[in-house]
């Protein structure tokens, strides 16, 4: 990567210039929903990943790891653990096809759907939670810059999701 000199023009970065920072803003954010996600979901001994997890093995039973890895935007280096975890727990079954000995496909558990299915309120109001200082025309506004600010921004995630969402358009617009 070329290095760039600073530009003289500009002032050192404030503390102040911090707080409203995108990057800080984000990270900040992330970590908001994070700590919601657990107070919603204290008891159940999951983590957002891992229920993302769950909900696309569900959706797709049978898929590989690497595939799942596409799917939910993970970092390959976690995913076995993640997945021993899971599958510790009895949430997912992780099987050898005969035709591939490489690849193990993932399957729910009836604990795992359980878990999804006595979850729903909660996730719902995890969404909520965060989306609750906005008013509905904000929420949509404020969603809608997020996702096209991911979309477009994707290839430059050391995990990035490598699916095609239907309701995006090659600008990241839905």
């Amino acid at each position: 990567m070329p290095s760039r000199k600073p530009s003289r023009a500009l002032s050192p970065m404030k503390l102040s210039d911090v707080y409203v920072a995108p990057g800080h803003l984000i990270r900040r954010s992330q970590q908001i929903a994070v700590a919601i996600f657990f107070e919603e979901f204290e008891g159940y001994d999951v983590t957002p990943v891992q229920y993302a997890a769950l909900i696309a093995i569900r959706e797709r039973p049978g898929m590989d790891q690497r595939t799942l890895v596409d799917q939910i935007a993970i970092d390959r280096s976690t995913i076995g653990s993640m997945l021993k975890t899971l599958e510790s727990r009895g949430l997912i079954r992780r099987v050898t096809p005969k035709t591939n000995q490489r690849v193990k496909q993932l399957f729910i558990t009836e604990a795992g759907d359980r878990l999804l299915q006595s979850t729903r309120e909660h996730i719902y109001r995890v969404q909520e939670r965060i989306l609750a200082p906005l008013n509905a025309k904000e929420r949509r506004l404020f969603t809608e810059l997020l996702s096209r600010l991911v979309h477009i921004n994707n290839e430059f995630s050391r995990a990035p999701l490598k699916i095609v969402l239907p309701q995006q358009n090659a600008k990241g617009r839905p």
